[in-house]
C-alpha cells in the first residue's frame, strides 16, 4: 500500500492538472489520478521485479477487478520508465493471451489465492511495452 501511494505521487510529477480521487472513487472505481479528464490507475513495481506485473480480473471479494474499473488507462512502473496502456488495449491483450489457459502461476495462466475469491494473471512487462507507450521517469 505504501509503495503504491509513493508510485502514484511519482507518476503524478509527469503531469500538470492532476486530480486525486475521493476515498470513495479510489475504492469503488479503481483509479488513482485524473489527468485532463483521463482516469489512470497506477501500478507500482511488485517485489522489486520490474519484469512482471499482475492483472486483476476479480478482487479478493470476487467482485470486478481493477481491469474492469473506471480507469481509462494504466501506468505500470519500471525502474526507469512508466508504461502507459489504454484500458481497452490491455483488456484485449490479456483476454487473447489468457484464452484457453489453465489455472496456474505461469505467465498468462489464471491464478487465485487460497481463501480468496480473486482471479488474476501474471504478465511480462515487455509485452506492456508492445501495447503501450513509455515515459521516462523524472
Amino acid at each position: 500500500m505504501i509503495r503504491g501511494k509513493h508510485a502514484e505521487k511519482e507518476y503524478a510529477k509527469l503531469y500538470k492538472n492532476v486530480r486525486l480521487p475521493t476515498e470513495e472513487e479510489d475504492c469503488s472505481e479503481h483509479w488513482d489520478l485524473e489527468i485532463n479528464g483521463v482516469k489512470i490507475d497506477v501500478k507500482a513495481i511488485k517485489k522489486n521485479d520490474e519484469n512482471i506485473h499482475f492483472v486483476e480480473f476479480k478482487n479478493v471479494l470476487g467482485k470486478r477487478g481493477w481491469l474492469y474499473g473506471e480507469a481509462d488507462g494504466f501506468a505500470f512502473e519500471t525502474e526507469d520508465y512508466w508504461i502507459e496502456v489504454k484500458k481497452d488495449d490491455l483488456q484485449e491483450f490479456v483476454h487473447d493471451k489468457c484464452i484457453d489457459k489453465v489455472k496456474g502461476w505461469d505467465f498468462y495462466e489464471m491464478a487465485t489465492r487460497p481463501g480468496a475469491k480473486d482471479l488474476f494473471t501474471k504478465i511480462k512487462t515487455i509485452d506492456l511495452c508492445y501495447i503501450g507507450k513509455m515515459k521516462k521517469k523524472v
